[in-house]
């Protein structure tokens, strides 16, 4: 075999393996894509930025994470009933009604992220998801979930919305805060003798309601039980984690200490009622006042009701000693 003809079987090879090439069609990049889940998924290319938060809780861990959302529904109410903790910023976009959001005004912020509630936004999820990827989340306990509590759940839930908007590392940082502070009030009530105290929260919200009164599994029975108080209150309305009680039923709460929000709504009726001064609670001075809180929000919620909760008992020991036991023989 001529070395010429060994020459032109390599070229020839060559420029085969070359025509092969030029003919395959080049490699898609592929772009790295990040999975959310909570009670719906959504998949995002990139952390979200643009964000509309159906409910004010979302809106309030957004606001923690140092991200504002562009539009939240009903934004007035946020700045009352959520107590505007942390503050909205003026420039936020009203979209409408928590139960009914405004489509047309989400679809022209042109979010990259939707989030609201699954009991409240799971039959408008479809049109939602037109819009942009939608997350919805629990909140309330199922009807075979009796063990459920948002307190235990909101660890996941919070870092699941860091993760979406690019913020683990400040979740995180939060959460180690929220775990530090409780195990130290736990410590103050304790010194105080107030560690096993009987107790329930409530508040009064107006609309014909009465007084609304929290059960267990709510965020105030977890946020007392971890300040090492005894929360007695087990009475919920169906899929929620609270009740409400008119006048007539307080009664029920008479071998307990109530310890009672400040006035969001026109409450007058109740507390200047002949009733209310003769309920044991009232009478025996076993009550405390709390400022105004949010029962259904993030760390910032959970932080700021347990300073409240426990302010409130640590100002009425101060006002109702304990008795002093006498323990020398006579």
């Amino acid at each position: 075999m001529s070395r010429l003809f060994i020459q032109h079987t390599l070229l020839f090879l060559l420029l085969l393996a070359s025509k092969k090439g030029a003919s395959e069609p080049p490699v898609a990049k592929q772009i790295p894509t990040l999975d959310i889940c909570l009670s719906t998924c959504v998949t995002l290319t990139a952390p979200a930025k643009r964000i509309v938060a159906l409910n004010w809780s979302a809106a309030e861990m957004l606001l923690t994470l140092g991200v504002a959302p562009v539009g939240v529904t009903q934004t007035a109410g946020y700045r009352k009933w959520q107590t505007n903790h942390p503050a909205l910023p003026e420039n936020i976009t009203d979209v409408g009604r928590r139960q009914e959001p405004d489509l047309k005004t989400i679809a022209r912020l042109q979010p990259d992220l939707i989030i609201g509630y699954d009991f409240r936004h799971q039959r408008i999820h479809s049109a939602l998801s037109q819009i942009a990827p939608t997350l919805l989340y629990q909140q309330f306990p199922k009807p075979d979930q009796p063990h459920f509590q948002y307190l235990d759940a909101l660890p996941h839930l919070f870092n699941t919305i860091a993760l979406s908007v690019g913020k683990g590392k400040q979740a995180q940082s939060k959460l180690l805060d929220m775990e530090h502070t409780l195990s130290q009030l736990n410590s103050q009530l304790k010194r105080a003798q107030l560690k096993d105290m009987k107790l329930v929260y409530g508040k009064f919200v107006g609309m014909g309601y009465g007084l609304r009164v929290f059960g267990g599994n709510s965020l105030a029975g977890a946020v007392a039980d971890r300040l090492g108080l005894q929360y007695h209150w087990h009475k919920v309305l169906p899929g929620k984690d609270f009740t409400h009680l008119q006048l007539e039923q307080m009664g029920e709460l008479s071998q307990l200490h109530l310890m009672l929000a400040s006035d969001q709504s026109d409450n007058s009726r109740f507390t200047e009622s002949p009733v209310w001064a003769a309920l044991p609670f009232i009478q025996e001075n076993r009550a405390s006042n709390t400022p105004p809180l949010w029962s259904f929000g993030g760390p910032d919620s959970v932080l700021k009701m347990a300073h409240a909760f426990t302010d409130s008992l640590l100002v009425w020991r101060l006002q109702n000693p304990p008795l002093q036991v006498n323990n020398e023989g006579e």
